[in-house]
């Protein structure tokens, strides 16, 4: 059976901290991209609930980052760029370390945004890429706090061979499954979705959940909450399957809630603790 203790809501800013984690009864929180001066308020209801926590690059809003912040320059063939990113990382993971989280989710690997990616052959796209994997496992190592890579497409190193061969070398770094890409990724390149949790899973240390039909939801809506309304067959990805598919091979896996905290109208205006209910249940029913 997956603990309770287990799942938690992805939180960007204290003023929904309180929506998100207390009033759900969870006893986890990801955190991510926080203002500078809200860092000491976010520290202090962290201590006073006696959260379990993790961290999603950046935890501070640098103001020297591009924006998003979630862009992550990594498999980049521009060396100053991949620095900037690996500078971003090595911030979040002293602050990570500080406040004593359990891991930190890196975008990686992603692909290139940069004109000059994709001129590169393979071979020179693979050690940038591997070098980038060094990098972000010795950090792990320095900081003594795991680091989970969460992947997105399109990229040639998304598959399970080069992320095996990752997890092989660097025992440091885990996944981080990310549904709603995945469900998404997977229909736009022709991936099977499910497969690919299967064969990853017993590397996958944590999972980001929320969902989508296609990729017309994400542009429309974003990250839309799980609801047990979402029938595979209308499109929707299908969360009971991947929660068995993950946990049944690692029950420890984190399970973060990745939603905003209202359900778009157009679908049904569900209430935000429906969907955390449904997804207790779900872990709890688990061998």
């Amino acid at each position: 059976m997956s603990s309770a203790n287990n799942l938690g809501f992805h939180c960007h800013g204290l003023d929904h901290f309180d929506q998100a984690i207390i009033h759900n009864g969870l006893v986890r929180g990801e955190f991510y991209n926080f203002l500078p001066d809200e860092l000491p308020g976010l520290r202090e209801r962290i201590a006073r609930h006696n959260l379990a926590t993790s961290v999603h690059a950046p935890l501070e809003r640098f103001q020297w980052y591009p924006s998003p912040p979630t862009y992550t320059f990594l498999c980049e063939a521009d060396k100053k760029r991949r620095q900037l990113s690996l500078r971003m990382i090595e911030e979040t993971m002293k602050q990570a370390q500080a406040m004593g989280a359990d891991y930190v989710v890196v975008h990686f690997p992603s692909p290139g945004s940069d004109k000059s990616s994709g001129k590169e052959s393979y071979d020179e796209a693979f050690e940038i890429a591997w070098e980038s994997a060094e990098l972000i496992a010795d950090m792990s190592q320095r900081y003594a706090t795991p680091i989970h890579m969460e992947g997105f497409g399109p990229s040639p190193f998304l598959n399970i061979d080069f992320l095996s061969h990752v997890f092989t070398e660097f025992p440091s770094l885990n996944y981080c499954f990310d549904t709603g890409h995945m469900h998404m990724q997977g229909l736009q390149f022709g991936f099977d979705f499910y497969e690919f949790a299967k064969d990853i899973g017993k590397h996958i240390g944590s999972i980001h959940l929320w969902n989508n039909r296609n990729k017309d939801d994400y542009d429309a809506h974003r990250h839309i909450s799980v609801h047990p309304s979402q029938r595979p067959e209308d499109g929707w990805g299908d969360i009971p399957r991947i929660l068995q598919l993950v946990l049944s091979q690692n029950p420890t896996c984190t399970v973060i809630m990745e939603s905003g905290l209202c359900y778009p109208k157009e679908l049904g205006g569900h209430h935000i603790s429906e969907s955390v209910a449904w997804v207790k249940g779900l872990m709890a029913a688990l061998p």
